[in-house]
């Protein structure tokens, strides 16, 4: 009868239990940068929408003779872009606003994207905007990374909105009304990735102050009304 060496048997027996760790939610890639600057464009998509403007960024920013550097942490979410400076705090670029993002050959150490932005009277822009990495290698990291999440996110909505529309027309055909199990609706929560909720969204309702009536004294106001009435009768 063939027997297990010692090292043999503890691997035999402790290899079913042995505890392994896996990364679900890896954290999102920070980046310590410089912000050039936006300017607007007219196109949303391809090289030639950023050619011009982040030309003019880079004239901008090379013509200074006293550089004021904005340093900058961009953040490469599954919901887009995220950053953050001491002056203006967090400003988040939504998944399904940002219409392109690229790292030029002609600029080796700057990333840009193409966001659309909400101008006068909600009047919808495009402004290219840019940024100045330590690295030469960091721009395609970040525009390769960006690209995957915005894939994701786009094809984890879609997949959503089906799921949902399927569910609306198995609900119509059993003479019901609803979307389906409640605890299915709260779990559907991979679009979230892409357009932000209503409660974050410009268009959610904005609380505002109530302007309270000052109170009446009530012998005020039954005087008012006797006298109301007797000229009414008189």
């Amino acid at each position: 009868m063939p027997s297990l060496s010692p090292s043999q048997s503890r691997d035999f027996f402790t290899m079913p239990f042995r505890k392994r760790k896996y990364t679900i939610n890896p954290p999102d890639d920070i980046y310590n940068v410089i912000y050039l600057g936006n300017v607007l464009t007219i196109m949303g998509k391809g090289e030639q929408s950023i050619e011009k403007p982040l030309s003019l960024i880079w004239k901008a920013y090379c013509s200074k003779q006293q550089r004021h550097e904005l340093s900058m942490k961009l953040m490469v979410t599954r919901s887009g872009l995220k950053a953050e400076t001491k002056l203006q705090g967090l400003t988040e670029y939504w998944a399904h606003r940002i219409t392109f993002c690229s790292a030029p050959a002609d600029y080796p150490k700057v990333f840009c994207w193409v966001y659309k932005h909400d101008g006068k009277k909600m009047k919808p822009e495009l402004r290219c905007h840019a940024v100045l990495c330590k690295k030469a290698t960091i721009p395609a990291q970040i525009a390769s990374n960006l690209n995957d999440f915005l894939h994701q996110a786009l094809q984890e909505y879609k997949r959503e909105k089906r799921c949902i529309e399927k569910a609306r027309k198995v609900s119509a055909q059993a003479g019901g009304h609803g979307l389906g199990p409640r605890r299915k609706l709260l779990l559907q929560s991979g679009s979230l990735n892409f357009r932000p909720p209503v409660s974050r969204s410009k268009s959610a309702p904005r609380l505002g102050s109530i302007d309270e009536e000052d109170e009446i004294d009530e012998t005020v106001c039954n005087e008012i009304i006797m006298e109301v009435s007797f000229w009414f009768y008189n």
